[in-house]
């Protein structure tokens, strides 16, 4: 019988709406740094690859002397307000306890720090769903690499070989699936409008299709 896979999630845009608070962070920082206010939506387009890459898109290249400052900045303007808005996209909860319930293995492996992950997961109290959760400073490289997978199989009691299923909104997490060779599900109701093509994955638009979709 094959074993029941672990179903690894992406945080931002997947699990969690958390623009307004990026947005707001982001903006915040701007300011302090004398620079104008982005859109939210400006602001969402640079998520997704981790703290420094987004640092440098809404503020200053990381070859850039104010960077470090500016990074230090964003990051403390978000870390004093990082439940302001945030909240569970609409059915989210509903289906972790579904797949609670069914004894379905679950983690989360963003690419936001590990530390601000630990606090969300707190917030909501998500420690009863997921085996780890992990950010992008869990490990060596970040999605798109295969690194935080292999970590959460290994921080969740599997095996290298145990079979994975990897669920986000963004490019990264569907190219994180190809750089394991496992199974991908993209969600069309978070901050990235369509899939990459660069691997194939699956369509899921609301979350009470993926348990349906996983028994398949």
């Amino acid at each position: 019988m094959t074993p029941v896979p672990l179903v690894l999630f992406d945080m931002d845009g997947t699990l969690l709406d958390t623009r307004q608070d990026i947005a707001r962070a982001a903006n915040n920082a701007r300011q302090e740094l004398g620079l104008s206010l982005m859109s939210v939506a400006q602001v969402v387009s640079a998520v997704g690859d981790g703290v420094n890459l987004f640092v440098s898109r809404v503020t200053f290249p990381e070859n850039h002397p104010r960077f470090a400052a500016a990074r230090k900045v964003f990051l403390r303007h978000y870390a004093e307000n990082i439940t302001g808005e945030t909240k569970p996209y609409d059915g989210i909860v509903k289906m972790l306890d579904t797949f609670a319930a069914k004894n379905i293995s679950m983690a989360i492996v963003s690419n936001k720090p590990e530390k601000l992950v630990d606090e969300l997961v707190q917030f909501f109290g998500w420690q009863k769903y997921f085996k780890c959760w992990l950010g992008g400073d869990s490990a060596e490289k970040s999605k798109p690499a295969p690194d935080l997978l292999l970590l959460a199989l290994k921080k969740s009691g599997f095996p290298a070989t145990h079979p994975l299923v990897m669920v986000g909104d963004g490019h990264q997490d569907i190219l994180a699936a190809k750089s394991m060779g496992c199974r991908a599900i993209w969600v069309s109701w978070g901050f990235n409008t369509e899939p990459t093509h660069e691997y194939p994955s699956e369509r899921v638009d609301h979350p009470e299709q993926m348990e349906p979709l996983l028994r398949q």
